[in-house]
């Protein structure tokens, strides 16, 4: 007689489902696949209930570890209390490599699905900050922070350099400040978003925010480099910014056109510059990176006296986003009118102390926008910095949902604590990272969340021993996921985890 048993599953919501599994089976149920102990992963369409092999599908599948690659020690960070250092990753355009990009300089070539390291190269002082395939995967860009900030163009089969760009010829160089581990790596010039076009050109934005003599000074600037590494055109034309610009979007057209989205925030001293929209976004036409429009966002007062940006600018075929670190976020239509105002993550009063979440991630696609709503904080300068939030914000860890006209359609708060959001090759799913949080020890629910992007409900989830880093990345098929891991200091004080990438099916 077959035996059946029944075993619940608790999605990212809370709620319960009974799923049924045959006793015994070593089939495991993955998105599209099924993988026997031990045995390969199989492409299968399956479905809820069906008999595959002796076993009897679950309602939603298993996300597996497949393998994981250890990189440098960074136990010390943890045991400093220092921010979990990142990584950089990029699958190749044929699904079969992944590159790994670390926080200590190192660049290694993986093999997918096996887990082999087939190149491994320590590039000079400095972290990985970005790579990138071109789109032919004849070519890995790999961006670095350091005093050089180097932009690199390496042969795949064998990471010899072809060509390197140094971004600090107008970004400035500086040295990592003596006595300040915690945040001093993050003072050096560097590479924050590489796009790779089809024609071969790459457009890659640096920034260098840095102190001199006890005064704050930024210098960012924008760039079209040729196949050759020659630059082709830049933002502004004639000299590096007084301000940060990180991560561009790019939305392209044919024939080379296109636009590129860049916000533009501010920490130097002294007045902004005039010739700039500080505190909002510029919309910037390819070829020659010529400005379309502009949009400059007011100051959330009393809580905020500056606007600032993460990844949460973002571009769509045509309309733009601007998610905002003080809460608030707009659709922008393609002259840079404002379509849609929202303000999910705007300080509320908890317990007599402002608490709020900033919008530090989304993506944009033709059919619509997915942005992030993240931990709760209080606002710099509203009350003590190392206090804790006395409760959380009702839009703490939350994905949302908009139409391209900025309607909304649907909210999906998740017990993870959530950062970075990455929508699937044919953009049916969600790929969101679940890192470290700050006023909860749990360690069972670190990993990343796949969604689906038509309802928000939680397809599967792929659970890390450790927080992962906000870069979470789909292979071109949609099938495999890479996340990077970082050690972290437990409940009891010791250090758990490890520096790693782990791949998933």
């Amino acid at each position: 007689m077959i035996q059946y048993r029944y075993i619940v599953v608790m999605t990212a919501l809370g709620c319960t489902e009974r799923v049924e599994k045959h006793v015994g089976s070593t089939v495991h149920f993955l998105r599209d696949a099924v993988q026997e102990d031990g045995g390969p992963v199989e492409p299968l369409a399956w479905s809820p209930g069906e008999a595959v092999r002796g076993a009897v599908a679950p309602l939603l599948p298993e996300c597996r570890p497949q393998f994981s690659v250890d990189l440098e020690d960074r136990r010390a960070d943890a045991e400093q209390g220092l921010p979990p250092a990142g990584m950089a990753l990029a699958f190749s355009p044929d699904g079969h490599a992944l590159a790994i990009g670390s926080a200590g300089g190192l660049v290694a070539l993986v093999k997918v699905p096996g887990g082999e390291v087939i190149g491994r190269r320590q590039l000079a002082e400095g972290a990985v900050k970005d790579l990138r395939f071109s789109v032919d995967g004849t070519v890995l860009y790999v961006g670095e922070q350091s005093p050089d900030a180097y932009l690199y163009a390496l042969d795949p089969a064998t990471l010899t350099e072809r060509w390197k760009f140094r971004l600090a010829d107008d970004l400035e160089s500086s040295a990592m400040p003596a006595g300040d581990p915690m945040y001093g790596r993050y003072s050096l010039p560097g590479a924050f978003g590489i796009t790779a076009l089809a024609d071969g050109r790459v457009i890659i934005a640096g920034a260098h925010g840095w102190g001199v003599e006890g005064a704050r000074r930024n210098r960012s600037r924008l760039w079209v480099l040729a196949a050759d590494g020659s630059v082709l055109a830049a933002f502004p034309k004639d000299h590096a910014a007084d301000a940060i610009f990180m991560y561009p979007s790019v939305a392209q057209a044919d024939a080379g056109a296109g636009d590129v989205l860049l916000g533009i925030s501010r920490s130097a001293a002294g007045p902004d510059p005039g010739d700039l929209p500080v505190g909002g976004v510029v919309d910037l036409a390819l070829p020659d990176l010529t400005p379309r429009w502009t949009r400059a966002f007011e100051p959330l007062l009393p809580y905020f006296k500056t606007v600032f940006f993460w990844e949460a600018v973002t571009r769509g075929p045509r309309f733009a986003f601007a998610g905002l670190g003080d809460g608030r976020a707009f659709v922008l239509d393609d002259e840079g009118q404002i379509r849609a105002t929202l303000q999910p993550g705007v300080p509320i009063v908890a317990g007599g102390v402002p608490v709020g979440v900033g919008v530090g991630f989304a993506t944009a696609r033709a059919e619509g926008i997915w942005y992030l709503t993240t931990s709760t904080n209080i606002p710099w300068g509203s009350a003590d910095p190392s206090a804790r939030p006395p409760e959380a914000h009702p839009a703490e860890n939350t994905v949302h949902a908009l139409g391209p006209d900025g309607s909304p359609r649907w909210d999906r708060a998740l017990r993870q604590s959530v950062a970075g959001i990455v929508a699937s090759p044919d953009g049916t799913e969600l790929l969101v990272g679940a890192g470290p949080r700050e006023s909860d020890t749990r360690t069972d629910l670190f990993g990343a969340v796949v969604l689906s992007a038509s309802s928000g409900q939680v397809v599967t989830t792929c659970s890390t021993a450790s927080p992962v880093d906000f870069r979470p990345v789909w292979a071109p098929d949609g099938g495999w996921i890479a996340v990077g891991e970082a050690p972290f200091r437990a409940a009891d004080g010791a250090v758990a985890g490890a520096y790693r990438v782990t791949v998933f099916r």
